[in-house]
Parts: structure tokens; sequence; C-alpha cells
């Protein structure tokens, strides 16, 4: 059994020249832009995470700086 088309061409000649793809003119301003923006927010990232993480944890402001937190071991112990 062999294979049939199922939408045969019209008789006669085509109604129109085939459709040309549309002309190379580079790449588009909203390329440009969304790899703009797109390195922006990788430079924002870059710089909360990992330049200035932050001051870390806050602990209800009973540290004044100079006192390390302690660990979990230590606070077993003083339990």
């Amino acid at each position: 059994m062999g294979q049939v088309n199922v939408n045969p061409p019209p008789p006669g000649q085509p109604v129109g020249p085939p459709v040309a793809p549309a002309p190379v003119d580079g790449t588009g301003i909203g390329f440009i832009v969304g790899i703009l923006i797109a390195i922006l927010i990788i430079a924002l990232l870059v710089w909360f995470l990992l330049i200035n993480p932050g001051g870390g944890a806050n602990n209800g402001g009973t540290n004044t700086g100079n006192q390390a937190t302690p660990s979990a071991s230590a606070m077993l112990d003083r339990a």
C-alpha cells in the first residue's frame, strides 16, 4: 500500500510566487536590549550574593558586634 497525498494542489498555475523569507537585517533592537537586561541582572545577583552579601544574622539586636554568635554545640553545652 502506497502513500497518498491528502492535500493535492489545485490544477493549473500557482496563484503567486513562493513567499520569500524575511530579509536578513542583523539582530533586532529587542535582542540587544534583552542581552543588556540579562547582563544587568547577572551583575546585580553577583553584587548582592557574592560581593556584598549583607550583615548576616541580627539575633534580635543582642549581638553588639564584639561577641561571637554561639554555635549549636555551644548552645547544647549551656543547656
